[in-house]
């Protein structure tokens, strides 16, 4: 059959196309008899970090925005974060230190992206301190993968808190101030307000389609629209298709449900990066709505899958540990890492709360999660396991019998003898930690009882997979070409792949936000 590109987004074969293996979403057609019932020139879907920055900045560029946000509340991810963006000390040297990241793990790397958003990150310092009055921010981590060419160069960035204002989170200190000029400026926004489908006239995006209070209505985005809804950290036909393993949580925002995904497939958009994302090890903590992590701050802890012996080094990077985890055994055909087991002593839980120090995650931020600072809460729940012997700890979790106890005298052995023999996980830490909190003790025995276990499952910071962008932020059809009037920011589509450098989320949101909004508002406006 001969079909050129053009009539292939027009014609019914479009919508078949664009359903892909995701939840069904088609573009809605627009005809004689589609009467508006509000209008913008440019219209923003989500109204989180990304969201805010590409208003702010269409706004400024002249264009009239409104944002729109399924959530009763905006904030999205970056208000639930830990608050950090980078800012490298040189470009050019955080260039060479992202590129390493992409070829670590052979991920497909965009050069063109990767130079705007190193160039982006040199901006950003001026352009936050110029959204509010007396705006400070701080350095509160550093690189995440040491042996990659320009790790000096990486800082991670936080914002203050204001001086005798009410403590918050460090995500809130940041989503707080762009929220804030989206105020100042008088951006129109909807809550509550569910986008349905993109409305199209051929292959061009022309409005949306929203839910609000009950009924549908058709909004017309006279230049474009701008993707920034998240990804699908809450969506389980995307988890059961995108990645690896089995329950899953995640510690984010729970309207990250894939719909932005979905809205971007009924244009035809090609994905990418859609096996990528940062995610750790975390609990599921009956009551709250989301998963919760857990951070030891001593050092004397190891994990152990279901035969009860260690897998990795525990001191992998935060951001990547569900990659350890989620290993499917062909032999046996189970995940023997899912789930699998902290174990510590009772010197470490006297360290201090088990909770990240990073401060992070809709539990946290949203609910006001807190572990017990004796664990006592948690093993009266029997959400952790407490004994007074590894033996005794290792029939509780009904690992095969004397396994537990052959590991931990391992472990113990090896750290004694300053050396990690099985996994290289180092002793004591040389140079800067990840992060300014990092103490100087790395590994140590687990010798003091009482002895605890906690059941850890793949958790989801977010997700980076979606429709795939180009350097001014327009989404890309399956053949390469830009779709006309749709833009996209965030971690819906992020440039990173698998090995991720922490604070890069917040910093892709607020970049690309800035060059999609600058863009869209370059759009000829429709009559």
């Amino acid at each position: 059959m001969n079909i050129t590109k053009r009539q292939f987004l027009k014609g019914s074969v479009a919508s078949a196309f664009a359903i892909g293996s995701v939840a069904s979403a088609s573009a809605k057609a627009l005809t004689p008899d589609t009467k508006w019932d509000d209008e913008a020139d440019v219209v923003v879907i989500g109204f989180g970090g990304a969201g805010a920055s590409a208003a702010i900045t269409a706004h400024d560029a002249g264009s009239n925005v409104l944002i729109i946000e399924k959530m009763d509340a905006p904030g999205g991810n970056t208000a639930v974060s830990a608050g950090g963006f980078m800012i490298p000390d040189d470009i050019n040297q955080a260039r060479k230190y992202l590129a390493g990241s992409y070829q670590y793990c052979h991920a497909e790397m965009d050069e063109q992206l990767l130079d705007a958003f190193c160039k982006g990150t040199g901006e950003l310092r001026d352009w936050l301190t110029g959204l509010g009055d007396n705006v400070g921010m701080f350095v509160y981590g550093y690189a995440g993968f040491k042996n990659l060419e320009g790790a000096d160069t990486i800082k991670r960035y936080r914002i203050r808190g204001q001086k005798g204002g009410p403590k918050k989170g460090s995500g809130d200190c940041l989503f707080d101030l762009l929220k804030g000029a989206v105020e100042k400026r008088g951006i129109r926004t909807m809550l509550s307000t569910p986008v349905v489908a993109i409305i199209r006239d051929g292959d061009e995006v022309v409005g949306v389609e929203v839910q609000k209070n009950g009924q549908k209505q058709n909004i017309k985005a006279k230049k474009g629209v701008v993707l920034a809804t998240g990804g699908y950290e809450f969506d389980p036909e995307s988890l059961q298709n995108y990645t690896m393993g089995y329950g899953i949580g995640a510690i984010g925002n729970p309207g990250n449900t894939g719909n932005g995904l979905r809205l971007a497939q009924s244009m035809g958009a090609k994905l990418w990066h859609m096996n990528a994302y940062s995610a750790f090890l975390g609990v599921r903590y009956p009551g709250y709505k989301t998963s919760v992590s857990i951070s030891p701050k001593g050092a004397g802890y190891i994990w152990v899958d279901q035969d009860g012996k260690r897998f990795s080094s525990e001191k992998v990077d935060g951001h990547c540990q569900m990659y350890v985890a989620s290993h499917l055994d062909a032999v046996r055909h189970c995940y023997p890492r899912i789930p699998c087991y902290l174990i510590f002593d009772q010197a470490t839980a006297d360290k201090g709360p088990m909770g990240s120090s990073l401060g992070s995650g809709y539990p946290i931020n949203r609910e006001g999660h807190r572990w017990s600072k004796d664990l006592s809460k948690e093993v009266e729940m029997g959400l952790l396991k407490k004994a007074n012997s590894i033996a005794e700890l290792g029939k509780m979790l009904n690992l095969p019998e004397g396994q537990l106890e052959k590991t931990v005298e391992k472990w113990n052995t090896d750290v004694k003898a300053g050396k990690d023999t099985e996994f290289g996980r180092p002793i004591r830490a040389k140079g800067k930690g990840s992060y300014t909190f990092d103490g100087p003790e790395i590994s140590a025995p687990i010798e003091n009882g009482p002895f605890y276990a906690v059941e850890l499952y793949p958790t989801l910071v977010n997700t980076q997979g979606g429709p795939r962008k180009n350097v001014k932020g327009q989404v890309l059809d399956a053949f390469g070409n830009p779709i006309p009037r749709l833009y996209v920011a965030g971690e819906l589509g992020s440039m990173w792949g698998p090995i991720y450098q922490g604070a890069c989320n917040n910093a892709e949101s607020m970049v690309f936000g800035r060059i999609a909004g600058a863009n869209v508002a370059q759009e000829t406006p429709l009559k």
